[in-house]
């Protein structure tokens, strides 16, 4: 005699129900996790990123005595370069001419064998570029490319204050501003007093300019970013809370972008890096070997 279990098959609907609710909390709860994961792994990425940026930044001032690398160079240092027969050249070994190479990018990449996928995250950067980020790439001579992988590198320089040499603004290097400000920044590692404690490279961000990235908006890098505070002349540079959509990422951040949930990736002169968030990018002691407390400025000397 054959039973009454025996007999059923499959499941009722009221079980299925009960399976897809079960199975509906647990992407619930998986989901959240995943998306948690993706977002470690890309800011683990982007700190591997930001140390092989610094071995390059090390390798140069190796090779320069001890000297630090420009963030934006001068006329004065451009001819010199020229002069030199040092001016950055591109993958087929033709300069890439002052405008793209007085910022750093194109003078570090060589000490990086020409890999660009290090210190450019951004897939609006890199697609631009090319279609993958490929060293023997012959899009890389393309000016237009050149002059985008220029502007928009991951990582910007604290160049303010480490280096010297800042685009817009020529006063701290100025025989002016020198007078009235005295120097700035450290230019040789012998000079930093904490290297593990001042930050030479940040995640930077900017607004894309519409004639290289056309309807881009926001793009995660920038070659500067600028500190909290400057001269004591001019009060604080930044606002009061950090904005992801801001129009006017140098008004609002000096540039630094909180990329990784709240956090972006600092790179220290000792070669190591952290992750801060709005709080330690405020303190003035990360950005500046002279700075004395968190909202330090710069000094006019009186006459």
């Amino acid at each position: 005699m054959t039973s009454r279990a025996q007999l059923r098959q499959g499941f009722t609907l009221i079980e299925l129900l009960v399976v897809i609710a079960i199975i509906s909390v647990l992407i619930g709860i998986l989901l959240p996790a995943l998306g948690s994961a993706r977002a470690s792994a890309r800011a683990v990425r982007e700190q591997a990123g930001m140390s092989q940026l610094l071995t390059a930044y090390a390798m140069y001032a190796d090779d320069h005595r001890g000297k630090l690398m420009i963030g934006y160079l001068s006329d004065d240092h451009w001819a010199t370069m020229v002069d030199d027969n040092s001016v950055p050249k591109d993958l087929g070994g033709r300069s890439v001419g002052s405008i793209v190479g007085k910022r750093y990018p194109w003078r570090l990449i060589p000490y990086l064998d020409f890999q660009f996928d290090g210190i450019y995250m951004d897939s609006k950067v890199t697609e631009s570029l090319a279609d993958t980020v490929d060293a023997n790439s012959a899009n890389f001579n393309d000016e237009s490319l050149q002059y985008i992988a220029s502007l928009y590198p991951s990582f910007g320089l604290n160049s303010y204050f480490v280096g010297g040499g800042a685009n817009g603004d020529n006063l701290p290097w100025s025989e002016a501003g020198r007078r009235v400000f005295g120097k700035m920044h450290v230019d040789k590692l012998h000079q930093v007093r904490r290297p593990s404690y001042l930050m030479s490279f940040s995640s930077a961000r900017s607004i894309a300019e519409p004639s290289l990235l056309p309807g881009y908006g926001m793009v995660e890098g920038y070659f500067i970013v600028k500190p909290p505070h400057l001269y004591s002349t001019s009060g604080r540079q930044w606002e009061d809370a950090y904005s992801e959509n801001t129009e006017y990422p140098e008004a609002n951040s000096g540039g630094v972008s909180l990329r990784h949930k709240g956090k972006g990736i600092a790179g220290m002169l000792d070669g190591h890096a952290e992750q801060w968030d709005w709080d330690d990018y405020n303190d003035m002691q990360h950005w500046s070997n002279n700075a004395t407390s968190r909202d330090w400025e710069v000094q006019a000397r009186l006459p």
